[in-house]
């Protein structure tokens, strides 16, 4: 480079340092910012503002179990009992536990003052208070609860309450942006965000086998209190209702939304399960590898015989969706809305035939009738409490050992306080080949299973 080029670079190059000192020195640090570039508006992104729209819905749900610290057959909030238990180790021997859960929940209907929270938050619950975002808190009435979807349906007696309209969980994408709201070790109206890292995917849950199905996966922080908080999209819409994570890995699980309006709408007319009138095996199977349950049985009267399937028949698809097992049918019969048609596809003798049926809801007495013909179970109320009735000899009451007189205190998971409740609990076991009862005799209580 020759030396009058070399000079002109340096010149140049040292014009633009000089130009960027006193650029420099005329920002001030102290002075105003540009409210067109610094403002709240400029700053409120799309997340910011889902979560503003959201959150005056967002809801903390206490749930105080009776007995503190004795063991309970009953579930509880697996989040919160880590939690509780590692930090009361903290402190010694002499602390008892609190006797309250912690979760999260979403207002569905702020006219009739709905709340949607996950089951596990309230199991065992002996009174529940819902405190919203304002700060003012409701004494809360359980409507109905589903613990094979993790999901309950509370009453507060407040009109005009805020509300978050649930959005369509089906047209999720993978990696789109979701925010997690909640009260994580009990910091109210915490928000995290992340993505949906997959779709579909399937939790254990419990200690018999059993699973949390179709769940939305995300890495936003999800941590214990969280438990009923909704899973958000930008839209400010409920795209699913915080359930589970496993612990060390930043991965949460979320109830899908479509998920809960099925269940939801039912829990809030009382509970009772819809019905179609027949019985499946899974041990029955089409040829050439064509999944599917058999129909082994039909109720005289019922949808299924009114509308023309048999016994035989290979139920393969019902409201479109693959019934595969025992399991997939109990999903898709928990989403049936009541009086509105589904599309049963069945195969008879090899060919497909597709006909229309219409579910009906259960009534408490035809439950109680289930309870008698599957587990040998009849009971009388009293105060409150259910005495058992002698069970028929060969009966898996019987061959389980229960005897007149023993109180039934659960059945599965559920409590059994009244009538009503062992309908609820047996509509929700039906499809189980084995179900765990609790019972009291004398001053004894115990657990055993009735296998069927």
């Amino acid at each position: 480079m020759t030396a009058p080029r070399a000079a002109l670079v340096v010149l140049l190059l040292g014009g633009l340092f000089w130009a960027a000192l006193v650029w420099a020195a005329d920002q001030d640090p102290l002075a105003p910012l540009d409210p067109a570039r610094s403002g709240p508006d400029g700053r409120r992104t799309p997340i910011v503002a889902a979560i503003e729209k959201a959150k005056p819905a967002v809801v903390s749900v206490y749930a105080r179990i009776p007995g503190g610290p004795s063991p309970s057959p009953f579930t509880r909030d697996p989040f919160a009992d880590e939690f509780f238990q590692r930090f009361f180790s903290d402190f010694g021997p002499g602390l008892t536990r609190p006797t309250t859960n912690l979760g999260s929940g979403v207002i569905i209907d702020g006219r009739k003052g709905l709340v949607v929270t996950n089951e596990h938050v309230l199991s065992g619950a002996s009174s529940i208070v819902v405190a919203l975002a304002d700060g003012r808190e409701f004494p809360a009435e359980l409507l109905g609860a589903d613990p094979g979807h993790d999901l309950a349906v509370l009453e507060i007696k407040s009109q005009g309450l805020p509300q978050i309209p649930l959005g369509d969980s089906d047209g999720l994408m993978i990696g789109e942006t979701v925010i997690a709201i909640g009260n994580p070790f009990g910091l109210t109206h915490t928000a995290t965000v992340g993505i949906v890292s997959a779709t579909g995917r399937e939790v254990p849950r419990g200690r018999r086998g059993e699973a949390l199905k179709d769940l939305i996966q995300t890495d936003a922080a999800i941590n214990p209190g969280n438990s009923g908080g909704p899973l958000l999209n930008l839209d400010g819409e409920v795209v699913g209702l915080n359930t589970a994570i496993i612990r060390g890995d930043g991965l949460g699980f979320a109830i899908p939304s479509n998920q809960i309006r099925r269940v939801a709408a039912r829990l809030a007319r009382g509970g009772l399960a819809l019905d179609l009138g027949l019985d499946l095996a899974e041990s029955g199977r089409p040829r050439r590898g064509e999944t599917g349950c058999l129909i082994v049985s039909l109720t005289a009267g019922g949808p299924a015989a009114a509308a023309g399937l048999k016994k035989g028949d290979i139920l393969r698809k019902l409201d479109r969706d693959p019934v595969d097992t025992l399991a997939d049918y109990e999903l898709i019969l928990a989403g049936l809305d009541q009086g509105q048609p589904v599309t049963a596809e069945v195969t008879r003798d090899g060919r497909p035939l597709a006909v229309n049926l219409t579910p009906r809801q259960f009534t408490a007495d035809e439950a109680l009738a289930l309870a008698g013909a599957l587990y040998g179970l009849t009971v009388s109320e009293h105060n409150g409490r259910l005495a058992l009735e002698r069970p028929p000899a060969s009966s898996p009451a019987a061959r389980a050992g229960l005897r007149q007189g023993d109180w039934l205190l659960a059945l599965g998971d559920r409590q059994t306080s009244g009538v009503r409740d062992l309908a609820e609990a047996v509509l929700a076991a039906r499809f189980k080949p084995a179900v765990s009862v609790t019972v009291q005799r004398g001053r004894t209580v115990y657990r055993t299973n009735l296998s069927r």
